[in-house]
C-alpha cells in the first residue's frame, strides 16, 4: 500500500496496518497518536516511550510537519490569520477568532477552490488540489502551538486550546469529504481531541450529493449551507453550483439531513445591498426557513474584488433582521472579524506578489 505522506492523515487502523508491515507492535499506534494529538509534539524525539528504532522508521516513512508558517497577521480585533506553505510549495490560510476565552479556527480544506462564487476571493485563485487530513489537522495544531508558546489561557486559567472548528476557509469542504471526515473523526475521538460534534461545523456551497454522503458516513459535525439567495436566477449568477443543484434540490437535501440527523442546519446568508438585503428577499427567506429546523447566520458583505457588489447600510441590515425575526425565524448577524487583515468571510486568497493575502 502507498501510505500518505503525513502521519497525521492515517487513521488508527491504518497506522496499525503500517506497524504490522514493518514488524512493529500494533499497540504502538495508540502511543504514537497520543503524542501527535494529545501531547501535540513537534519532533519525533519527543515520543520518549516509542523505541528509537521505531522513531527512525517513522521519520523515514512519514513527515511529521506538513506546513511551514510564512507569516501571521494580527487584526485590531484580536483575530489572527496565518499563511502556511505546503510541502509542494503552495499556500493556504487559516484564521483564529478569539472570544471570551474560546478560540474558534476557520480551516482551509483545499488549495484554492473550484466553486467560483462571485463574492469570494478564494475563487480567483482557481483550484490546485485537496488538502490531506494531516495538513488540515496541522492547521489546528499550529494554532494550539501558538496559544501555548504565547501563554494564552482559557476561561479556567489553563493553557488554551482550540475550542471550535469551522470548515469554511479556502475550498469547498464537501468536495474533499474523505479527508474532512477523517479530520472530524480524529477531533471527535475521545482518546485524542475529544471535541464534541456540535463544536465542528462543515460549510458547503450546496454540493447536494455530498450532503447525503455526509449523513451516510455519520461524520461528527454540524452542517452549514451558504444559501445567500432564495432566487435561482440570481444564485446561479453568483454561485455556479446552483446551475447544477438549484435551490429546490438543495432544500430536499437539507430536509433529508434534518430528518436523518435530527439536527438544525444553519443557512449562511450574505447581505448585499439592493439584492439580498431587501424586504422582498426577507419575505422569500422567511418562506424557505419558517417550515424548517434551520437557523440563519447573516453576514454583511465583506470587501471583495467585484465592484458591482456593495454592503448594505446598517439601517438596511436592521430592517432586514427585524422582518425575519418578526416571522419567528431565528437569525443572527455575524460581526465581521479580521477585516483589516483580509481574514473575514470571503476574503481569503493567496497572492504571489510579496506573499500577501
Amino acid at each position: 500500500m502507498e501510505w500518505p505522506r503525513n502521519i497525521k492523515t492515517l487513521t488508527t487502523d491504518e497506522l496499525k496496518a503500517w506497524l504490522r508491515d514493518v514488524n512493529e507492535k500494533q499497540y504502538r499506534a495508540d502511543q504514537i497518536q497520543k503524542w501527535l494529538f494529545c501531547q501535540q509534539v513537534r519532533t519525533w524525539d519527543e515520543m520518549v516511550n516509542v523505541p528509537p528504532t521505531l522513531r527512525e522508521k517513522l521519520a523515514q516513512q512519514f513527515s511529521l510537519l506538513a506546513l511551514k508558517e510564512d507569516q501571521h497577521l494580527v487584526s485590531v480585533d484580536g483575530t489572527i490569520k496565518w499563511l502556511f506553505e505546503t510541502h509542494d510549495g503552495h499556500h493556504i490560510e487559516t484564521v483564529m477568532i478569539p472570544a471570551n476565552g474560546r478560540y474558534s479556527v476557520c480551516v482551509s480544506t483545499q488549495i484554492g477552490c473550484a466553486q467560483n462564487c462571485a463574492f469570494c476571493r478564494t475563487a480567483k485563485m482557481g483550484f490546485t488540489r485537496n488538502l490531506e487530513a494531516g495538513e488540515i489537522l496541522e492547521e489546528i495544531l499550529s494554532v494550539n502551538w501558538y496559544l501555548k508558546d504565547n501563554g494564552l489561557l482559557d476561561e479556567e486559567g489553563k493553557i488554551a486550546q482550540v475550542t471550535n472548528i469551522i470548515f469554511m476557509g479556502m475550498g469547498e469542504p464537501l468536495n474533499n469529504l474523505e479527508q474532512v471526515h477523517r479530520v472530524c473523526c480524529t477531533l471527535h475521538n475521545q482518546k485524542l481531541f475529544n471535541m464534541g460534534a456540535k463544536r465542528m461545523t462543515v460549510s458547503t456551497s450546496g454540493v447536494v450529493p455530498k450532503i447525503k454522503e455526509l449523513v451516510d458516513r455519520n461524520t461528527p459535525c454540524c452542517l452549514a449551507v451558504s444559501l445567500n439567495s432564495t432566487n435561482n436566477e440570481y444564485r446561479s449568477s453568483v454561485m455556479p453550483v446552483n446551475r447544477v443543484w438549484p435551490i429546490e434540490k438543495l432544500l430536499e437535501a437539507v430536509d433529508e439531513y434534518i430528518r436523518r440527523t435530527d439536527n438544525y442546519v444553519t443557512f449562511e446568508f450574505v447581505l448585499i445591498q439592493d439584492i439580498t438585503c431587501t424586504p422582498k428577499a426577507a419575505k422569500e427567506l422567511i418562506r424557505i426557513c419558517a417550515p424548517r429546523r434551520v437557523k440563519v447566520n447573516a453576514i454583511v458583505l465583506n470587501d471583495g474584488d467585484d465592484p458591482t457588489l456593495h454592503a448594505p447600510t446598517p439601517e438596511q441590515v436592521e430592517d432586514f433582521l427585524a422582518a425575519v425575526r418578526a416571522a419567528q425565524v431565528q437569525i443572527t448577524i455575524r460581526n465581521p472579524r479580521g477585516r483589516d487583515i483580509l481574514a473575514a468571510c470571503g476574503q481569503l486568497a493567496y497572492k504571489k506578489d510579496g506573499k500577501k493575502c
